[in-house]
């Protein structure tokens, strides 16, 4: 939290009157140079990871000698080696993460990164330099918190922006919604008034406080989640600078395909882009591009065995919906509206209720803690 109010001071108070108020070819220039100080003070280690790994992942598409597809090759592979040596198991488990810390953003930024690099082999960018994908990569309101926004969308604002006192307003507005989201539902609602109501109903009831634990886990995390989008993107508009949307209310989806399409968007769109579409070409088989899809969803968080088994949950929900929905040429025959309500609303019941069971895999610490938990909810 106190990250987090960091991040908008420092936006409000430092970033946005520089966006303005200097001449406009240092506009954003300065912000990123101020993004990279903040993140030299609040973390040495973010700002030179970030810095090695844009300057690698940009330079090599400048080498002459290397052919276009060892270039994006090798610009991936330096990238998603250092997600990997810091978002591992093995690091945690010796403790080096504990002395020397996660670089900031990691996650966010090595697939921007990866992206970039894709997208340059395809030759679908705009024409830019080096300063152009710094100041896209150093970009405060988005770097620590998300979405994953994309260097094309980025580059085109960068260009068409201008003072607009309505999008400024909208986003104070946006910021004010996500904080409180964050402070009154996230941190009290759920993790200090119902964290307490779920302790003192297990002595007597721990089936009934093990149901509520995984629902509590469940929605704060997509309430933190969501929160923390919605003041990226507010912060991101005061600087006049559009993000995607990244949650459209996956709770109220009545299936898990429709979920993933409404929850951390920017991610699941990443992956069905980079990694579910190339594999349904490879492979011509959707059942394992959408496993790919869904392993990279789940390893993006941590790789760990428990992100692993996660993520295949998720995949398997999908294909399991995919396997029984009704064929789309299939004739729909007449149904009352309560009939189409009534199936709606059991379908949104048993989308969240298998997401918040599939949750339990990453919310305990161990194997052993989630085998306990599934006897309290099913063998009692």
């Amino acid at each position: 939290m106190n990250e987090l109010n960091w991040i908008i001071a420092f936006s409000v108070v430092g970033l946005t009157p520089m966006a303005w108020l200097l001449p406009g070819r240092w506009q954003l220039p300065t912000v990123s140079v101020l993004t990279a100080g903040f993140m030299l003070v609040a973390s040495p280690l973010s700002a030179l990871s970030l810095l090695l790994t844009a300057s690698l992942s940009y330079g090599l598409f400048r080498l002459k000698s290397l052919t276009p597809a060892w270039r994006v090759v090798l610009s991936i592979s330096q990238s998603v080696l250092v997600w990997i040596i810091f978002k591992s198991e093995w690091p945690m488990h010796q403790g080096w993460q504990t002395t020397v810390g996660v670089p900031l953003g990691l996650s966010y930024y090595t697939f921007r990164q990866i992206h970039y690099a894709i997208e340059r082999y395809k030759q679908t960018l705009p024409v830019h330099d080096f300063a152009d994908y710094l100041t896209y990569l150093f970009f405060l309101p988005t770097l620590l918190i998300g979405p994953i926004n994309r260097f094309p969308d980025f580059y085109r604002d960068s260009r068409r922006r201008r003072w607009d006192a309505v999008l400024f307003s909208t986003g104070l507005e946006r910021i004010l919604y996500g904080y409180a989201k964050i402070v009154l539902i996230g941190n009290m609602l759920l993790t200090n008034k119902l964290a307490h109501i779920i302790y003192t109903l297990q002595p007597n009831h721990p089936s009934l406080a093990s149901y509520l634990s995984l629902i509590r886990f469940a929605t704060n995390a997509y309430i933190q989640f969501a929160g923390f989008s919605d003041v990226a993107i507010g912060l991101s508009l005061l600087i006049g600078i559009r993000v995607p949307e990244n949650f459209e209310s996956p709770f109220l989806a009545s299936n898990l395909n429709e979920f993933w399409k409404r929850y951390h968007i920017s991610l699941s769109s990443w992956c069905r882009d980079y990694v579910f579409t190339p594999l349904l070409s490879l492979t011509r088989q959707p059942v394992l591009a959408t496993l790919g899809a869904m392993l990279v969803l789940g390893l993006w968080h941590e790789w760990s065995s428990q992100y692993l088994v996660w993520g295949a949950l998720q995949g398997l929900g999908v294909l399991i919906w995919h396997r029984f929905k009704r064929p789309s040429g299939e004739a729909k025959t007449a149904q009352p509206a309560w009939h189409s309500n009534v199936m709606h609303g059991l379908g949104v019941l048993i989308t969240f209720h298998y997401f918040c069971l599939t949750c339990l895999v990453i919310q305990k610490n161990n194997w052993q803690a989630v085998g306990q938990t599934l006897t309290q909810l099913f063998a009692r």
